[in-house]
């Protein structure tokens, strides 16, 4: 098979199951594959795959067809700029949280000359802290995650990436208390939990293949959201500024949850590249 065939069944393949991204993911796998870039693929339109390469690629095209998240399939993820190692134990980090780290970025330079300590909250893959790390190096940045295995990912990307990020298990803020924090950003689960019956939807079904853990928060998909600002509400010191990651539809009832917890803080929604509200600030 030549990498012209290999393209064109993989896009059948995938077609047929109605993946909506067949193309690029046909020639993101080919490239994983043979370990080569997007502009080897389509100069060498004639160049035979081995037998090895051609089965693994076949492998990995099908795998894809069962909606299987292409991070997972190669193992790996770009974001911010930079390549993060992805598993199954960890949500694939999205585009729009791209927006997160800036906005945070911009706060730092606006208020912070010098020292500036950040926690990220639910760090997963680690894909926020390190962004951050390796694009402040004034900043001491520390994260959170429940999760053993997620803790596992995000520590191995930080020694890749050789970045100093503190890690601690345990559920969102509970295990820092005891630090001073000035900035908190956080991405937590916010998908409502009735989603789950609606995974055979086309648009839905890589969800099943990322963990639970890490998208669904309740019947509004609040409730982690919830629980985060009661426990900011109970910091002796507290941050001068929160970012937090929410769905499109989300900003209001995010914002009655705030000043609940924090009557006299101040919000700021930031709409995403598609004009959606994505990012609420909040200022202390």
């Amino acid at each position: 098979m030549i990498i012209k065939e290999a393209l064109i069944q993989a896009r059948k393949i995938l077609k047929t199951a109605k993946i909506t991204s067949a193309d690029l993911d046909a020639e993101v796998i080919l490239m994983h594959t043979l370990k080569k870039s997007k502009e080897f693929i389509f100069t060498h339109p004639e160049k035979k795959l081995s037998p090895s390469q051609e089965q693994l690629f076949l492998k990995q095209i099908n795998s894809r067809a069962k909606h299987i998240p292409v991070a997972q399939i190669i193992g790996h993820k770009d974001f911010f700029g930079i390549n993060f190692k992805v598993t199954k134990d960890v949500l694939v980090p999205r585009p729009e949280t791209e927006l997160l780290v800036e906005e945070t970025i911009k706060i730092v330079k606006v208020n912070y000359k010098s020292t500036v300590t950040i926690a990220d909250i639910g760090t997963g893959s680690g894909a926020i802290a390190i962004a951050l790390a390796k694009n402040l190096p004034q900043a001491t940045v520390i994260a959170t995650d429940t999760s053993s295995k997620a803790l596992i990912i995000a520590k191995e990307n930080a020694r890749r990436h050789r970045v100093k990020i503190k890690f601690y298990q345990g559920n969102l803020l509970a295990p820092i208390t005891n630090n001073t924090i000035n900035i908190i950003v956080a991405n937590l689960p916010y998908v409502e939990k009735d989603l789950k019956n609606r995974l055979d939807k086309a648009e839905n079904r890589g969800l099943k293949f990322e963990p639970s853990l890490a998208l669904y928060s309740g019947v509004d998909g609040l409730d982690a959201y919830r629980k985060f600002f009661q426990q900011i509400k109970r910091i002796e010191s507290l941050p001068r500024f929160i970012l937090i990651e929410h769905g499109n539809k989300q900003a209001p009832s995010i914002k009655k949850i705030i000043k609940n917890a924090l009557a006299t803080a101040k919000t700021q929604v930031i709409k995403d590249l598609a004009s959606l509200p994505r990012i609420t600030i909040v200022s202390i």
